[in-house]
């Protein structure tokens, strides 16, 4: 039997990136997957603000950026073309840059593939299937068989165990170890099948079609997107009477295409019909097992958060593993995982919902009035993304988010002596940042101190301009909410603000004895 830190079943984004930092906390992970490589075609073609500072943080920026672009506007029609809405990706966001970006996902896939490769820690058990998974007291166990040929038939007869301290299930849909944690699923009843078709056009062919819209077309609602600098995407709403095999068919696929391109065009790389669905499963974490990305939630793909809500979970998650296995916080750190993520998948789900139920309009008549609702001016708010709303953040005696805590923290570049850097360099990924700005480093340094013997805390003292905020965000920030002190977790979220040092102090206090587990949550 091998032995591990964390077993992570499934080797798609969610897993990668919780594989990358996990070893970069110098854990001993083993990744099982059944194919011998990441999936060849596209699924996800964007991720936002947050996520492109993800790749910031990972030092993988510059090549995702060389498989991305800009998504600028989004734009929603009816069917006869007229603008339904005008979604502005372009705006400046908290993180810096636009907030949305259309991307290749098997690029996606080899950039993190490439970076795992000889990576400290970490044992690869590709074309090898999870038959099951177990706990007790002390271990958790993996049972694997190697997979070969077309249909991934694994061998049972050369099955193998693995343990580790935890498992984490990143494998989908489908996911054995949900299934083992029989975790319920709360279903909010979005169910749509449609057809995906990804092409890439030929050099030189310039198809005329909207950039990145929602045609709104009662007859056939289609999305039509960017995938990346050079890929295209269509989305076709398989309609009542029809069947998803009858659709998928190539003739059919050229068919749908027509309007916009032929196959002298370019080339077609993949149509497939999926159902969107609307799922969430409670109980993400079960003693020694957990669950991450679709295998905890699946949304309708109208707001393009699906892999973005995996990652997110990702980045969640390692932070309070690592500390967990190195024995500096309380195991139960890791019941906030679900409290913090699961209410901000669940608000995410119910927007891409919405925004799905006015794209998926298929009668003429309430089509009609939907576009008139539209052109009077009564247009749903623009989608935002929920903060934190329990877990390990600040509350008050309600279990409300006080002050600050619970919101993304902004990102900038700052200025130290002249030199130039990004705030989230400041610290590595393990580390909590308190900022200060109104206080003097002085006047906390004995809470500081003690808080650091849990927390590993990174003080950054714009008070005393060793720093200055070069982009006016964290600026703006301190302004507008009268906070002095700021302290982030390691996944850019804020635990909690302070507007004098005695309050920095308490909160000091209070984040390292939740993280320790000396003090509820």
């Amino acid at each position: 039997m091998q032995n591990f830190d964390v077993i992570i079943v499934g080797y798609g984004p969610t897993g990668k990136v919780l594989a990358r930092l996990l070893s970069d906390a110098g854990k001993r992970v083993a990744i099982v997957e059944r194919w011998p490589s990441a999936y060849p075609l596209p699924r996800a073609i964007g991720y936002d603000h947050e996520i492109k500072r993800m790749f910031h943080k990972l030092g993988l920026v510059d090549e995702v950026e060389a498989a991305s672009r800009p998504m600028n506007h989004y734009v929603w029609y009816n069917a006869d073309w007229k603008v339904l809405v005008d979604i502005d990706h372009s705006i400046e966001t908290i993180c810096g840059g636009p907030s949305g970006y259309l991307f290749s996902q098997p690029e996606l896939e080899t950039i993190l593939e490439n970076d795992l490769a000889g990576r400290p820690g970490i044992s690869f058990f590709l074309s090898h299937e999870a038959l099951s998974v177990s706990q007790d007291a002390s271990q958790a166990t993996v049972s694997i068989a190697p997979c070969s040929g077309p249909d991934a038939v694994a061998d049972s007869t050369r099955s193998r165990t693995l343990s580790a301290r935890y498992v984490v299930g990143c494998d989908g849909a489908n996911s054995i170890v949900r299934q083992t944690m029989r975790c319920e699923t709360f279903n909010h009843g979005f169910n749509a099948d449609w057809l995906v078709v990804d092409v890439i056009p030929n050099e030189g062919v310039d198809l005329q079609v909207p950039d990145a819209a929602q045609w709104c077309n009662p007859a056939r609602p289609t999305t039509i997107m960017p995938g990346g600098p050079r890929n295209r995407r269509w989305e076709f709403m398989v309609m009542p009477g029809e069947r998803p095999e009858d659709i998928a068919q190539e003739d059919k696929v050229w068919e749908l295409l027509s309007p916009w391109m032929r196959p002298e065009d370019g080339e077609l790389i993949r149509s497939a019909t999926y159902n969107f669905r609307s799922l969430l499963a409670r109980g993400w974490r079960q003693g020694r097992l957990m669950v991450a990305g679709d295998a905890a939630h699946l949304m309708p793909p109208f707001m393009g958060q699906g892999m973005c809500a995996g990652l997110r979970d990702s980045w969640n998650l390692a932070w309070k593993l690592s500390a967990v296995l190195d024995g500096r916080a309380s195991e139960n750190l890791l019941d906030n995982y679900e409290a913090e993520r699961s209410a901000h998948v669940d608000a995410i789900i119910r927007i891409s919902m919405q925004m799905g139920q006015v794209a998926c309009v298929s009668d003429p008549n309430a089509a009609a009035e939907r576009d008139a609702a539209f052109f009077a001016g009564k247009v749903p708010p623009p989608p935002d993304y929920p903060g934190l709303l329990g877990g390990m953040i600040d509350t008050d005696a309600s279990g409300a988010p006080k002050g600050l805590a619970g919101q993304l923290s902004p990102h900038v570049n700052v200025s130290e002596g002249g030199k130039i850097t990004r705030l989230d360099d400041l610290a590595d990924g393990q580390q909590f940042v308190l900022l200060i700005n109104g206080l003097k480093h002085s006047e906390i340094t004995p809470s500081v101190a003690a808080a650091n013997e849990k927390l590993n805390c990174v003080v950054v003292p714009f008070a005393e301009t060793r720093f200055s905020d070069l982009d006016g965000r964290l600026t703006e920030m301190f302004k507008t909410s009268g906070a002095k002190a700021v302290l982030i977790r390691p996944d850019f979220y804020i635990f909690g603000s302070a507007t004098s040092a005695e309050e920095a102090e308490a909160l000091l206090v209070k984040a390292a004895n939740m993280f320790t587990g000396t003090a509820t949550t």
